[in-house]
């Protein structure tokens, strides 16, 4: 079904007697199954189509390049100076409906995104200019030097502005949107007018298997050509006959346990940073990362990959497997083994809730109790809370601290350096995780690095935060790298990416 041929017959040239010829024009029709339909076409939380599966319908202003910088892609050029952007347009580029993209629709565009609490660009909105038909300045409202770096993430696509907007956006990409069935499928097909390279699939077509195990069948079955999200339990279950490749990125996301900074009672056991410390050392990552990933995965030091913004491998000491360590911190702290094997002091048992795992159990899916085994053998229990859905995630045991410690899978997510700091790891957080914030220094270290004079000021600054988060506060427990993966059969090439919204499905190839 991936590759569909469309016979046209054209007749001969009867005048001058020439043989008929028939000609074989293919169309390509690509497949690919991704997890359950996330979107909302909510005016405060917009998402179709912004993310993947279907990106494509939609530009950003700049995308990433190799080393993570950001590149032209709408914005053909801008400059950053005394705190205002001014911006040169890509010119002879139209939106789908043969709009053009101008100074006019761009500033449109670009004020949409001031209506919740993701607007992770944060701009002026009152400081929107347009300069000539090509170029326009704006200011951001935090005074943030690193904006363009932020509208790498596919979240900030540039859409028309129309009342259609949830039924059918309007964008510059490459290509459109043919329809949407919300839960079962999603199919887009190329933008005949595009104004940059076409890609070399005609038409994908996303559809939502939210079952790990029926999403792999799928592909060994033939119905789809390629799998677009893969867990843990995938991999474990992935057929080693050749049937399916495996493709993977450099590691660059990262799993980790956030732990409760304010806990109240019962959950406030975490706040004692011995046995934060400790259950840090009970962790087997090399375990975990042969176990779950067939040895992809990375242990981890820090929370970002050391290649990634330069950080280095080094910038956090991180933690090692020592349990006998780990029982020797908790020993010292009062917690001493009871009858049942578990710890206590002053007749509480350590037990501890573990709500695994956002965004949703699946991506982290067995390491849940594999670090529970773990907890267990230096005297520490766990209860253990799954969750499939990021709303119930927030809602009913993060958001008001219901727990001790978040199991959380998530990467930095554009080539902004501050971005997953300031928004994750502070009290400033727009997102509410000043629950498993150290605060401090971290967050002055945070806001600093969001106004630095120059993107290297900026990265020592995070590497700082990063390293005193880890070693320091030990806030949150890096646990593994691991990369992006996708799964395909045989002859079909993905070109692979870091970011998972940035995989170009558009110009996947057939070998066959």
């Amino acid at each position: 079904m991936s590759k569909s041929k469309i016979l046209a017959t054209f007749a001969a040239l009867g005048l001058l007697a020439l043989p008929t010829t028939t000609h074989a024009v293919a169309e390509t029709h690509l497949t690919v199954a991704v997890k359950a339909d996330r979107y909302s076409v909510k005016p405060d939380k917009f998402t179709f189509t912004t993310r993947r599966p279907a990106a494509q319908i939609a530009e950003t202003a700049v995308k990433p390049d190799a080393n993570f910088n950001p590149s032209p892609l709408l914005f053909k050029a801008w400059d950053y100076e005394d705190g205002t952007y001014k911006v040169t347009l890509q010119e002879g580029v139209t939106f789908s409906d043969g709009t053009p993209f101008n100074a006019d629709s761009a500033i449109a565009s670009l004020k949409l995104y001031d209506q919740n609490k993701s607007d992770f660009l944060q701009l002026d909105q009152s400081s929107f200019k347009k300069l000539d038909d090509y170029q326009i300045s704006f200011r951001s409202e935090v005074e943030s030097a690193l904006v363009i770096e932020n509208m790498t993430h596919r979240g900030a696509s540039l859409f028309l502005p129309t009342d259609a907007m949830a039924e059918y956006p309007v964008g510059t990409g490459p290509y459109v949107l043919e329809s949407y069935e919300p839960k079962k499928q999603i199919t887009v097909t190329r933008n005949p007018n595009y104004w940059g390279q076409a890609p070399k699939i005609d038409k994908i077509t996303f559809l939502f298997i939210g079952d790990d195990n029926a999403r792999l069948l799928a592909l060994q079955n033939g119905e789809v050509d390629v799998i677009g999200e893969v867990t843990p339990q995938m991999m474990l279950s992935m057929p080693q006959d050749g049937s399916v490749v495996l493709n993977e990125s450099r590691p660059i996301r990262y799993a980790a346990l956030m732990f409760n900074m304010l806990g109240k009672a019962p959950f406030d056991i975490t706040t004692d940073i011995s046995v934060r410390q400790a259950l840090a050392l009970a962790i087997d990552r090399e375990t975990l990362a042969q176990v779950l990933y067939g040895g992809r995965g990375q242990a981890a030091k820090t929370i970002l990959p050391g290649w990634m913004f330069d950080l280095g491998d080094d910038h956090a000491n991180g933690f090692a497997y020592d349990p006998s360590k780990a029982g020797k911190m908790l020993d010292e702290a009062g917690w001493v083994i009871g009858e049942d094997g578990i710890r206590e002091k002053d007749g509480r048992k350590l037990k501890l809730r573990m709500v695994a795992a956002y965004p949703n159990v699946s991506t982290v899916k067995p390491m849940p109790e594999m670090l529970e085994q773990m907890f267990a053998a230096i005297g520490v229990g766990t209860e253990i809370v799954e969750v499939t859905d990021s709303g119930v995630y927030n809602d009913t045991y993060f958001g008001p601290g219901q727990a001790d410690m978040y199991l959380e899978f998530a990467s930095n997510n554009n080539t902004d350096p501050t971005y997953l700091l300031y928004n994750v790891f502070t009290t400033m957080s727009p997102w509410g995780y000043a629950v498993t914030s150290p605060g401090g220094n971290v967050d002055e270290l945070a806001k600093a690095s969001r106004v630095a004079s120059s993107r290297e000021e900026a990265i020592d600054l995070v590497r700082q935060a990063y390293k005193s988060i880890v070693d320091e506060h030990t806030s949150s427990i890096p646990i593994l790298l691991v990369p992006n993966f996708t799964l395909s059969r045989p002859g079909v090439s993905v070109p692979i990416s870091e970011y998972a919204d940035w995989i170009g499905y558009g110009d996947v190839s057939f070998d066959n």
